[in-house]
């Protein structure tokens, strides 16, 4: 139908979200990871049992004894111990790399209209990927934590707070990937961000060992991380000792993740990196 000369072009209305765009968004981000499951699903799993290999040989107590077997596994052993933070360290850090490599893709390829010209507001863009990394670094969770529990011997004493602080911190990095993705404008820059940051502060922040066993001055920076917090929680869902009260540890990473998502949608609405 033409419209009459100097008639207005009617505007299409989505009403306050657009769902069907934001559930594209959601649904090509998480497929796309998907796609390479075997490196981006199952090769986690290995790379953990790598880790628990090497620290129970390190630690001289998987020799075949039973006392020392029962003093790497089971309750009160060293495995349940690393668990929790080994499994918040593969969903964080595989949610922040489906929103890293995504983004930085687009703009390496020079594919960046994907994000400007689909009908989506900033903040719907930023919660697509957001919830597309959250998810990608849960399901990669998952085979993880199985895994862990089964070598470990050990169930978890609180699922429902291990799922929360999951989801939680999933959705906190995959947002500051989504940061990290618009920031980077080459490959180099977006590895440099696990490398020198995710990575070193993450094994800094109770993975291997309780931070107040951590110098002073370094003890009191890891405590303003939210990893930290995310790891602390997920230690007292598996029916360990917490430093820290589970709702201050809720509340950081949820506080933390919509400010780092509230500031990926203001990037995104100036174009900051995007718009030539």
């Amino acid at each position: 139908m033409q419209l009459p000369a100097g008639a207005a072009r009617p505007v299409r209305r989505f009403g306050a979200v657009h769902w069907l765009g934001l559930a594209t968004l959601f649904r090509r981000e998480f497929r796309a990871y998907l796609k390479d499951w075997p490196e981006t699903v199952v090769a986690p799993t290995f790379s953990i049992l790598l880790y628990v290999a090497v620290f129970a040989v390190a630690s001289g107590e998987a020799v075949g004894d039973a006392t020392g077997t029962a003093a790497w596994a089971g309750p009160g052993g060293l495995l349940p111990f690393l668990a929790p933070g080994l499994v918040v360290y593969v969903v964080i850090l595989r949610a922040a790399e489906a929103t890293v490599y995504s983004i930085t893709f687009l703009k390496v390829e020079r594919l960046v209209g994907d994000i400007l010209m689909p009908p989506l507001a900033p903040w719907e863009v930023a919660a697509g990927y957001a919830l597309a990394g959250t998810a990608s670094g849960l399901v990669t969770g998952l085979p993880c934590l199985a895994a862990l529990l089964l070598a470990a011997g050990t169930g978890v004493a609180d699922p429902a707070l291990l799922a929360l602080v999951l989801l939680l911190g999933a959705f906190l990095l995959a947002a500051a990937g989504t940061l990290v993705g618009l920031w980077a404008e080459k490959w180099d820059q977006a590895a440099a961000f696990f490398g020198f940051l995710l990575i070193p502060v993450t094994f800094l922040s109770g993975v291997f060992a309780p931070v107040a066993l951590l110098p002073e001055p370094l003890a009191v920076t890891v405590a303003l991380n939210p990893v930290y917090y995310a790891i602390d929680a997920a230690r007292i869902a598996f029916g360990g000792a917490g430093a820290e009260p589970v709702g201050r540890s809720l509340a950081v990473l949820a506080v933390s993740g919509a400010a780092l998502w509230a500031c990926a949608t203001l990037l995104i609405s100036r174009g900051w990196r995007l718009k030539p």
